[in-house]
């Protein structure tokens, strides 16, 4: 029973570590974050975040995996809808859910447009580039499915639409980042969709 109750409460304050990491770098930027900050937020001491964590970097590794499990298990059950769902349908909910998620975590945008991914740790760069690549390979093979079935257009080319696809939401979510957050995400992503749609809707 303790070696269970242990395992729990680690689990538990490696979740909170990596709450209150994407909570600082949403009001300080990815640069304030170190594990000193996280023990004040926290309320643990520098040295407990070492229990659970080796370094900052594993900090930063598990809030990137965090971050892609929970946008995966927001579209999991959109990608797996039976054919009685349009294609079209489907996709937007891909869209909004994934503006919808981002709006609630406001340190994503800060953390994945930091210094700390792009010029530093390969890992993490890997890491999110693999996020990408296979989320990017869902949505070419639904487009696929909706030109199947005479929804979208036959003459675009599926893999570069779902690139476009994922260029408007990060787009948005960078100018959404660049203001402070001062206007609706999913406001702004509802009218994108409508457009993106008359663009490849038959």
């Amino acid at each position: 029973m303790k070696a269970g109750s242990h395992k729990v409460s680690t689990e538990i304050r490696r979740e909170q570590i990596v709450q209150s990491a994407l909570r600082i770098i949403a009001d300080k930027g990815a640069r304030s974050l170190t594990t000193a900050a996280i023990a004040k937020d926290v309320g643990m001491s520098e040295a407990n975040i070492y229990r659970h964590f080796r370094s900052k970097d594993e900090i930063l590794s598990e809030t990137v995996a965090k971050i892609g499990a929970g946008l995966r298990a927001k579209l999991q059950g959109v990608i797996h809808t039976g054919p009685e769902t349009r294609p079209l349908e489907r996709l937007n909910k891909m869209f909004m859910l994934h503006i919808e998620y981002v709006e609630k975590n406001e340190g994503i945008p800060r953390l994945i447009f930091s210094e700390e991914i792009h010029a530093g740790n390969q890992e993490l760069k890997q890491r999110l580039l693999q996020s990408i690549d296979s989320y990017a390979a869902q949505l070419e093979s639904l487009i696929k499915e909706g030109q199947k079935a005479g929804a979208i257009q036959k003459d675009i080319n599926p893999k570069q639409t779902a690139v476009m696809f994922i260029g408007m939401i990060q787009a948005t979510i960078l100018r959404w980042s660049l203001s402070g957050f001062s206007f609706s995400l999913a406001a702004e992503g509802r009218k994108l969709w409508d457009n993106f749609q008359k663009c490849i809707e038959v």
